[in-house]
C-alpha cells in the first residue's frame, strides 16, 4: 500500500496557510463575542431604564 505525502516544503506551506486562516477565524470569533457582550449590557441597561421610568416605553 502506497502513501503519497507532499514534500516538506509543501507541508510547511500548507501549515502556514492553515495557521493564517485559523488566526483570521479566531479574530472574527473574538469580535463577535465582544459584540454579544456589549449588546447584552445594552439590553440590561435598557430594561433597567424602562423599569425605573427613566425612559418612556410606547
Amino acid at each position: 500500500m502506497s502513501i503519497f505525502l507532499p514534500s516538506r516544503k509543501e507541508q510547511h506551506e500548507i501549515t502556514e496557510h492553515v495557521s493564517i486562516e485559523a488566526a483570521k477565524i479566531d479574530d472574527a470569533i473574538t469580535i463577535k463575542q465582544n459584540q454579544i457582550t456589549k449588546l447584552n449590557e445594552y439590553k440590561t441597561t435598557l430594561i433597567n431604564a424602562a423599569v425605573t421610568g427613566k425612559i418612556k416605553v410606547v
